[in-house]
């Protein structure tokens, strides 16, 4: 309705109010309209970002409709709970198996040499997920050399025999002081180290009937040592060599 359709006796300005007011109450129906919300959609959104993350929704109870305002002031019946997804870690009772695995192995491998342990010939400790043997040079190895010693060969099958009947990767490894070799047979201490441990290797499946598919060697030089190599007697613990047997 215009101006110039104004009913008698009515003031012009009143049927332009009236049109103002019109506008401004659909403009404010629109805008009531486009803020409902549809919980039913905004329950499925929550539930797809729920299984998204991991977690499951379990409803209550459902309501069609949901009153004005943002989520997370929106009153209803609807319950929302939450919980844990995932199923028991497999992973852990893993771990937990290979370290009671690793407990017997040490304990039957002690029992095996104890003579040795109480000689100080050879040491076992655990070390995380693996059974640390560890032979001193002078029992292993002559000085400057990689042949394995006459007297180390029965202790060597004993281990053999230990490790034959049990699982994971057994790792050689091989350890010198920090002092540079002066044999001209080795161009370094990476060198003697490495064929320290291929040649317990070479024993161990040649002779102790292991695996080759279980055992790799490996030459630390003096990149680990024990205790620091300030004395003739320290730089003696730190030359040696280990069998570690470790679960993967």
């Amino acid at each position: 309705m215009s101006a110039n359709n104004a009913a008698p006796g009515v003031p012009a300005w009143v049927v332009t109010f009236a049109d103002l007011m019109s506008l401004m109450m659909t403009f404010f129906v629109l805008l009531f309209s486009f803020s409902s919300m549809d919980e039913q959609k905004y329950r499925e959104i929550v539930e797809s970002l729920a299984a998204g993350f991991g977690a499951e929704v379990v409803r209550k109870s459902t309501a069609t409709r949901a009153t004005v305002g943002p989520p997370a002031i929106i009153t209803s019946n609807f319950t929302q709970i939450t919980r844990s997804n995932q199923r028991p870690n497999a992973t852990a009772s893993r771990q937990a198996d290979a370290g009671e695995e690793q407990q017997q192995l040490m304990t039957r491998v002690t029992d095996s040499m104890q003579p040795e342990i109480a000689a100080g010939m050879v040491a076992v400790e655990m070390q995380g997920n693996a059974v640390v043997i560890r032979f001193p040079e002078e029992i292993a190895f002559p000085s400057g050399s990689d042949a394995v010693a006459a007297e180390i060969g029965p202790l060597l099958g004993r281990v053999a025999a230990t490790l034959a009947g049990t699982t994971g990767t057994i790792v050689v490894s091989g350890h010198t002081d920090d002092r540079p070799i002066t044999s001209g047979r080795f161009r370094s201490n990476w060198e003697l180290s490495t064929d320290r441990a291929v040649s317990v290797v070479q024993y161990l499946t040649e002779q102790g009937g292991i695996a080759p598919e279980r055992v790799m060697a490996v030459g630390h030089a003096a990149t680990r040592p024990l205790v620091p190599n300030d004395s003739d007697q320290n730089r003696a613990r730190n030359r040696r060599v280990e069998v570690s047997i470790v679960q993967d």
